[in-house]
C-alpha cells in the first residue's frame, strides 16, 4: 500500500479551508514548495511533523496503518518476545547456578566447621 501524503495533505487543507499561501507562512517554506510537497508521494518527517501541527492532524497515523509496516511491528515484536524469553530463560539458568554455588557455599562452611571441631578435639 503506497501512501500519497501530498493527497492526504491536500485534503485536510481544503476541509479546513486553508490556502496555500497560508500553510507556507505556518510552517515556514515558499508556496512553490507547497505545491512541490503536495504533488509528493514522500517527505521529510521534520516538515511532516510541522504540516501535521499547523493542521491539527497526525500524517504519520497513516502510515502506521501501512501493512509493510504493520507487518514490520508485528515482526519485530515477534522479534523482540523471542529475545525476551531467551534472557528470562539465562536468568533462571544464572539462578540455578546461584543456587547451587549457594549450596556449595554452605557445605563447604560445614565441612571447614566439622574439621575445626575435631581439630580442637
Amino acid at each position: 500500500m503506497s501512501i500519497n501524503i501530498g493527497l492526504l495533505i491536500w485534503k485536510e487543507m481544503k476541509a479546513k479551508s486553508m490556502s496555500r499561501e497560508q500553510l507556507a507562512g505556518q510552517i515556514s517554506i515558499s508556496k512553490h514548495r507547497v505545491d512541490t510537497l503536495l504533488k509528493s508521494t514522500s517527505i521529510d518527517t521534520s516538515l511532516l511533523t510541522r504540516i501535521s501541527i499547523a493542521l491539527g492532524i497526525n500524517f504519520f497515523d497513516y502510515y502506521r496503518k501501512d501493512e509493510d509496516l504493520a507487518q514490520f511491528e508485528i515482526d519485530i515484536l515477534v522479534q523482540s518476545d523471542e529475545e525476551l524469553n531467551k534472557l528470562k530463560n539465562l536468568i533462571k539458568e544464572k539462578n540455578k547456578l546461584l543456587d547451587l554455588y549457594g549450596e556449595t557455599i554452605k557445605s563447604q562452611k560445614k565441612i571447614i566447621d566439622a574439621l575445626e571441631n575435631f581439630r580442637k578435639h
